[in-house]
């Protein structure tokens, strides 16, 4: 008796399966090959040509640009496919970060927060009462004294020296100091505004410590040294409800889309098996 697999080579519905199976492959290769290089321009292509170019000039194209902007597409997707074609895509991290990104801006968001109700903000306000501060706000004079990496040891002697001499009932003293890019004196002046004009340095930190009525420093700024003498210094403290109940809402909704993201960020994750070697 002949093996059965000797007759199971032999048979012709075999033989036919497999002429189907590779014809097959034959034309979903040739499909492939065909699509590689063919490029379709639909309406919705040529309308979202037209609005990207609206959205950049203002204005819609010209009749005269607008195969100029097809041209350009199509210039653009066959350089496109001729790099996927050649694997440029793979192992390169610009292009990574690109559809990390793309996945991230595609993902983020998509739930529809729901309208939080008066006392779901009531309770936010109260359970995070830190984020609605009014901060606290300072008037004070300062005498500058300019300085560099090489002289700054100098200048902050001459700044002491300057401040052993001056009395405490004087308001200002600008002409005791060097010319300042900026006031000499300010008002309403709080912690972002400090940030904003002298960095983040000594002085920023410094001034809303420093005390009322009498001259202190030297206080060290990305400019150099600064004597301040504050003239009236008011607290921050917690604002009302209703003084920033708009504060609150967007504060609010920000956070639930922010964990409404980290929920969807998290599902994502668990479809996913990490195995470290």
């Amino acid at each position: 008796m002949k093996p059965r697999w000797r007759a199971l080579i032999r048979e012709p519905l075999l033989h036919f399966l497999l002429a189907g199976l590779v014809l097959w492959l034959l034309a979903a290769q040739h499909r492939r090959a065909a699509d590689q290089y063919r490029i379709v321009i639909r309406p919705d292509r040529v309308e979202q040509l037209k609005n990207a170019y609206t959205a950049e000039f203002g204005s819609p194209p010209a009749d005269t640009m607008l195969p100029r902007l097809i041209d350009d597409y199509v210039g653009a997707e066959i350089l496109y496919r001729e790099g996927m074609a050649r694997g440029l895509d793979r192992n390169d991290e610009i292009v990574r970060r690109r559809v990390i990104q793309k996945v991230e801006f595609l993902e983020k968001d998509l739930a529809v927060t729901p309208e939080p109700g008066e006392a779901e903000l009531r309770d936010w306000h109260a359970r995070h009462a830190a984020r609605f501060v009014a901060p606290g706000r300072i008037a004070f004079s300062h005498v500058f004294f300019a300085a560099d990496g090489a002289n700054a040891g100098q200048v902050r002697a001459r700044a002491l020296s300057v401040l052993a001499q001056l009395p405490a009932t004087m308001p200002r003293a600008a002409d005791k100091g060097d010319s300042f890019p900026d006031l000499h004196d300010f008002a309403g002046f709080g912690a972002d505004d400090a940030r904003r004009l002298f960095g983040e340095s000594e002085i920023s930190e410094a001034l809303f410590a420093a005390p009322v009525g009498q001259w202190a420093g030297p206080f060290r700024s990305a400019y150099g040294w600064h004597l301040v003498r504050l003239s009236r210094a008011e607290a921050g403290g917690r604002q009302a409800f209703s003084a920033v109940r708009d504060t609150v809402r967007a504060d609010y909704i920000a956070k639930a889309s922010e964990a409404a993201n980290a929920r969807r960020l998290a599902k994502m994750r668990a479809r996913y098996t990490v195995v470290r070697e």
